[in-house]
């Protein structure tokens, strides 16, 4: 699912399975190919995942654990699924608290039975956490995994 507007982008790597030998042009020898990654998932949620959190210390506490802590810049070996599972934890600590976080309109309408149009609100960090919590679920058992957001 692609979404222009999209603040975030989370992908999913492991190490590439190439089964051919390919040349390395710079070294004039084979290419190790164990240093290469490819994509296995790519997500990016609707609107600004940050936006229903109220709190601008909150905001930044999780776009470090996010943003900073999965940048592309960083070792896959910083990357691991496993590091999710604190983003899990900051998303739920603001979660918990009371003026925190708040639902708000997303970009989708539903029709009421009636033919009227009625927007369908969403809270965007809980659409967050439980994505990640599948992500992590999902791709925790495949061998030398990473994750980049974006």
């Amino acid at each position: 699912m692609v979404n222009n507007s999209s603040q975030l982008r989370l992908r999913v790597w492991r190490p590439s399975r190439w089964k051919r030998e390919y040349l390395d042009t710079n070294k004039n020898g084979l290419a190790d190919v164990t240093s290469f990654q490819e994509c296995v998932y790519s997500w990016e949620p609707f609107g600004d995942p940050f936006g229903s959190v109220t709190s601008s210390e909150q905001t930044q506490r999780l776009q470090e654990v996010l943003m900073e802590n999965f940048a592309l810049e960083r070792p896959c070996h910083e990357r691991g699924i496993e590091n999710l599972r604190e983003a899990i934890q900051v998303m739920d600590e603001i979660l918990s608290g009371k003026y925190d976080s708040l639902w708000g309109d997303s970009e989708e309408f539903g029709r009421l039975s009636n033919g009227e149009n009625v927007n369908l609100r969403q809270h965007q960090l809980l659409a967050l956490r439980q994505h990640i919590q599948w992500v992590c679920d999902t791709f925790a058992s495949v061998p030398g995994v990473n994750v980049s957001l974006h």
